[in-house]
């Protein structure tokens, strides 16, 4: 059984983001699900990659979309 790094990214948007930019986010490799929230955060994103460097280059990706201010990054613990 392949063990899956997996990581819950909490995001606080900008004035600069565009509800489109979602589309963006959603279609970077590793991105499972994208949506926005209503709370001290504006959007949560899960994601997964087979190991711990290749999930550090998802949230890199993530953190380039154009109106993103901030991040909170949980890794999941497997079971």
């Amino acid at each position: 059984m392949i063990v899956m790094e997996q990581a819950l990214i909490l995001v606080v948007l900008g004035a600069t983001f565009k509800r489109e930019n979602i589309d963006k986010i959603r279609a970077v490799s590793g991105v499972t699900t994208a949506h926005f929230l209503y709370g001290p955060y504006d959007m949560y994103i899960m994601i997964q990659s087979d190991n711990r460097s290749s999930l550090r280059e998802v949230v890199v990706k993530i953190r380039e979309v154009e109106g993103i201010k901030s991040t909170i990054t949980c890794n999941i613990i497997p079971q």
